[in-house]
C-alpha cells in the first residue's frame, strides 16, 4: 500500500489492509477527529500492536479543522498518515479525486457488505449510489437521540402543573409540538434551568444533523437521491416548516447556545 494514496477507510478494515505493508512500517498512523471514538479506537488497536508488533498512532484533530487537515494532505499527496477514518460525506470526492482506495474486491472477499447494516454499506461505504463500488468499511454510525431528566418529568408537582397548563400528561414527547411544550415549560433561567439543548454549531455537520433529523420528521427529504434534484425538494413546505419549528426551539436553550455540537450536550 502506498502511504501517497491515502486510505479513507474506518476500523474495520484498517487492520486487514495495513497488513499488507505491516512488514516494512514500524508505526501506522491513522487521523481522525478529537472525539471519544477516536479515544477508543487508540484503545482497539492495541489487540493488534500485540498481533503484529506495529505501533499504531490515533492522531486526532477538533472537528472544526478536520476535514481542512485531511484533504489539505490529500491534495498534496502527502504521506503523514497511513490510514484516515473519513467521513461519509467525504466519499465522492475521495473516491472521484483519487485519494480513496476502491475496497470492492475486499468487500467481496471478507463478505464484508454482510456484516453490515445494509443503509450503513450504502451511506458510508458505496459511491456511487447503487454501484456496488465500494471505497470505505463503517466504523461507526451516528444516530441522534434526544435524553430528558427523569426527575423532572416525575415530579408530581410539575407533573400537575404541566397538566393544568397544557391539557395532557407530562410525558416523553411524541412530535415537536410536544417538545416545544416541554422546552417552554421547563425553561426557567431564574432557576438555571433551561428546556432543551439542541444541535446548533455551523462549523462542520452539527447543525445540518439536528436540522435533518427534524426535516425527515415532518415528512421532508433532502433532494431526490435518484436524479439528484433538489429544487422544490429542499425549500418544500414540509422542510420549512420543519425549520421553523427547530428554530422555535431555540428560544428555550439556555444563553450563549449558538455553538452548540454534542460535547456541550453532554457536559453537565
Amino acid at each position: 500500500m502506498r502511504r501517497s494514496k491515502l486510505l479513507g477507510i474506518l476500523a474495520a478494515a484498517v487492520f486487514a489492509l495495513a497488513g499488507k505493508s505491516v512488514l516494512a512500517a514500524d508505526t501506522l498512523t491513522i487521523l481522525w477527529a478529537e472525539w471519544d471514538p477516536a479515544n477508543y479506537l487508540q484503545e482497539l488497536v492495541k489487540d493488534y500492536e500485540k498481533q503484529t508488533g506495529v505501533k499504531v498512532v490515533v492522531e486526532t484533530v477538533p472537528w472544526p479543522d478536520f476535514q481542512t487537515k485531511a484533504f489539505t494532505e490529500f491534495n498534496a499527496k502527502g504521506d503523514a498518515y497511513d490510514l484516515v477514518v473519513g467521513d461519509s460525506q467525504w466519499l465522492g470526492a475521495g473516491s472521484t479525486g483519487g485519494h480513496y482506495v476502491d475496497l470492492t474486491d475486499f468487500f467481496a472477499k471478507y463478505g464484508v457488505a454482510k456484516s453490515m447494516a445494509a443503509a450503513t454499506v450504502a451511506g458510508y461505504a458505496e459511491y456511487p449510489p447503487g454501484s456496488k463500488k465500494y471505497w470505505a468499511v463503517p466504523l461507526e454510525g451516528d444516530a441522534n437521540g434526544w435524553a430528558y431528566r427523569k426527575d423532572w418529568f416525575e415530579d408530581p408537582k410539575e407533573k400537575a402543573a404541566f397538566k393544568a397548563k397544557y391539557n395532557y400528561d407530562l410525558d416523553v414527547p411524541k412530535d415537536y409540538k410536544q417538545l416545544r411544550d416541554i422546552a417552554e415549560f421547563f425553561y426557567r433561567p431564574n432557576e438555571k434551568r433551561y428546556g432543551v439543548a439542541l444541535y446548533t454549531d455551523n462549523t462542520y455537520d452539527a447543525l445540518a444533523m439536528g436540522v435533518e433529523q427534524t426535516i425527515f420528521s415532518f415528512g421532508g427529504e433532502l433532494g431526490n437521491y435518484s436524479t439528484y434534484k433538489v429544487r422544490d425538494i429542499i425549500n418544500s413546505k414540509q422542510n420549512v416548516e420543519a425549520l421553523k419549528w427547530y428554530k422555535e426551539l431555540y428560544k428555550f436553550a439556555r444563553p450563549g447556545w449558538g455553538k452548540a455540537f454534542f460535547l456541550e450536550e453532554i457536559r453537565p
